[in-house]
């Protein structure tokens, strides 16, 4: 199993092979006439103020379009959970 610095310095594509053996996280937001949906990944035990996340914005908008963006633009696990409303999607 990685360790919370293996997976921290690590980059993953959006489909996690091992998703059942992380901790995850999702909340779903409404904003006017778009829905986004926040998902989270991080190392077993970790607190959700730890950045240790890797975290994910998939918008839903009224056309039936839809667009995933990380936070800061990539798929590392370097972000706080807790945060993940307010961190920059790229």
């Amino acid at each position: 199993m990685l360790s919370p610095e293996e997976l921290k310095s690590r980059k993953f594509s959006t489909v996690l092979a091992a998703g059942d053996l992380m901790t995850n996280r999702s909340h779903a937001v409404m904003e006017g006439s778009t829905q986004h949906i926040y998902l989270g990944y991080a190392y077993p035990g970790s607190g959700e103020a730890d950045s240790v996340w890797m975290v994910k914005r998939v918008s839903l908008f009224e056309d039936g379009s839809m667009a995933t963006k990380f936070a800061a633009g990539e798929a590392r696990f370097e972000h706080a959970w807790s945060d993940h409303v307010s961190l920059t999607y790229a």
